[in-house]
C-alpha cells in the first residue's frame, strides 16, 4: 500500500548551503565549460592576466569543495529519509533502492546532454549507504576516516618513487584522457545530435573513468557517510547544536586545509615532478578539499544564525530546495551557450565573460527558484520523483 506523502517542514540554513554548493558548481562548470575543454587567449596581456585570475580563483575556491558539499548533503538527506519512515515504523531501505534506480534513470537522461553531470555517480555509489544504515557508529567513523585517507591515491603515490613504479598514467588514464580530447574537439564542432551520440555511452564512460582514475569514490562515500553521521547525531535538529559544532569544527578545518595545501605548493620545489607530481597533488588536494569542504559549511552555518548575511541567505535557501531540477537546469542552459551547436560560447568568450555568464544563470536560478517555491512545496524534478518513488499522488500547488 502506498505511503502517504505530506510536505515536511524544511531546514532553510542547509537547504541555503545546498544552495550556495549549486553557486560553487555552477561556476566551475562555466569556467569548464560544461566539460568543453578550450582555453582563451587574448590579445590584451592585462586581459589575459586578469582571465588567468579569474580560472584559478574560481578553481581554488570550487573546484572539488562545491560537490563535496553536495555529496555531505546528499548523506545527511539519506538519513533524514530513512528516520522519518523508520519514526512511522515504516523500513525505507528497499523504497531508497527504487529512489536510486529513478535517480539514475535521471542522470542517465540528464548526462545525454551534459556530459559532465553527477547524479549517475550518486546513484550508484549511494547504494553504499543502504547496508550502512544500521552498523554502528564507532564503525562508521573508523569506515569514514578510513575512505578519507584516499588510500589508492596513497599506494599510486608510493609507488611512483620506487624504481620499478609507474612512471606515466594507467592505459586506463590514457584512455579517459583519449575521450576526453574527443569530446573536446566534437562538442565544439558537433552538432546536439552528435552530442547526444558521443554520451550514449563514451560520455557516460568517460566520467565512470575519471571518478576511478581519480579515486573521487572513497572520498565520495565517506562524505555521505559523514553526512548520515550528522543526522544521527541530531545536529541538524538544533539551531544551538549546529553552531556550537560548527564554531568547534571551524578553526580544526582551517588548519587541515593550510596544511596540505601548503604541501600541494611545496609538491614543485621538492625536486618531485611527472607523474609523481600529478598523483601528488591529487592526493593532497583530496585531504586539503575536505578541510576547506568544512570550512565552507561551518562558516555559512554560522553566518546564518550569528549574522545579517541570513538575510541574503535566505533568497538562496530555495535555489537548494529545488536542487534536482536547479542542477539539471544549469546543464540544459549551460551546454547550449557553451557547445558548438549553440552560442559557442566556449571559444568566443574569456573566463571572466564566462564567469559573467555564470553570475547571471544563477541569480535566474534565484529569482525562479524563490518565485516557484512560494507557490509549490517541491522543484517540478522533486515533485516527479516523489510521485515515481511513492506511486501515489504528491501535493504540488500551495493552497
Amino acid at each position: 500500500m502506498p505511503q502517504s506523502v505530506t510536505p515536511k517542514k524544511r531546514i532553510s540554513s542547509i537547504d541555503a548551503v545546498r544552495g550556495f554548493a549549486l553557486f560553487g558548481i555552477l561556476m566551475f562548470h562555466c569556467m569548464e565549460h560544461f566539460d568543453l575543454m578550450h582555453t582563451p587567449t587574448l590579445d590584451s596581456p592585462f586581459w589575459q592576466q586578469v582571465d588567468n585570475i579569474v580560472v584559478e580563483t574560481i578553481t581554488f575556491l570550487f573546484a572539488g569543495k562545491a560537490y563535496a558539499i553536495f555529496s555531505l548533503l546528499f548523506g545527511l538527506s539519506f538519513f533524514m529519509q530513512m528516520d522519518s519512515q523508520a519514526d512511522k515504523g515504516v523500513d525505507f531501505r528497499w523504497r531508497f533502492l527504487w529512489r536510486l534506480t529513478l535517480l539514475l534513470v535521471l542522470g542517465y537522461l540528464n548526462g545525454l546532454v551534459y556530459m559532465g553531470e553527477f547524479f549517475v555517480v550518486y546513484a550508484l555509489l549511494g547504494v553504499f549507504l543502504i547496508p550502512l544504515f544500521k552498523v554502528p557508529t564507532k564503525v562508521l567513523v573508523g569506515l569514514c576516516i578510513l575512505l578519507f585517507l584516499q588510500i589508492p591515491d596513497i599506494i599510486i603515490f608510493v609507488k611512483a618513487f620506487s624504481v620499478d613504479g609507474p612512471s606515466e598514467p594507467t592505459s586506463l588514464v590514457v584512455y579517459m584522457d583519449q575521450l576526453y580530447v574527443e569530446c573536446a574537439e566534437l562538442f565544439q564542432k558537433g552538432s546536439f545530435a552528435d552530442v547526444l551520440e558521443f554520451n550514449l555511452w563514451k560520455g557516460q564512460f568517460a566520467k565512470l573513468l575519471w571518478v576511478f582514475n581519480s579515486a573521487r569514490y572513497p572520498q565520495l562515500i565517506g562524505l555521505f557517510i559523514m553526512g548520515m553521521l550528522i543526522g544521527r547525531s541530531g545536529i541538524h535538529k538544533s539551531e544551538e547544536k549546529m553552531i556550537k559544532y560548527s564554531t568547534k569544527a571551524l578553526p580544526y578545518a582551517i588548519a587541515l586545509f593550510v596544511f596540505f595545501y601548503a604541501i600541494v605548493l611545496l609538491l614543485p620545489h621538492l625536486g618531485i615532478e611527472g607523474f609523481a607530481l600529478r598523483t601528488g597533488r591529487t592526493l593532497f588536494k583530496a585531504y586539503a578539499n575536505l578541510g576547506m569542504m568544512v570550512m565552507y559549511v561551518s562558516g555559512l552555518t554560522l553566518l546564518y544564525y550569528k549574522t545579517r548575511v541570513r538575510k541574503v541567505m535566505d533568497r538562496m535557501a530555495p535555489v537548494g530546495r529545488m536542487s534536482v531540477t536547479n542542477y539539471m537546469m544549469q546543464g540544459f542552459i549551460g551546454v547550449p551557450l557553451f557547445y558548438g551547436f549553440g552560442l559557442n560560447w566556449a571559444v568566443e568568450l574569456s573566463f571572466l565573460q564566462c564567469m559573467l555568464v555564470g553570475l547571471a544563470i544563477y541569480a535566474v536560478q534565484v529569482v525562479f527558484s524563490n518565485w516557484w517555491m512560494s507557490r509549490h512545496y517541491y522543484g517540478p524534478m522533486e515533485w516527479l520523483w516523489r510521485i515515481a518513488t511513492w506511486f501515489t499522488k504528491v501535493p504540488l500547488r500551495r493552497h
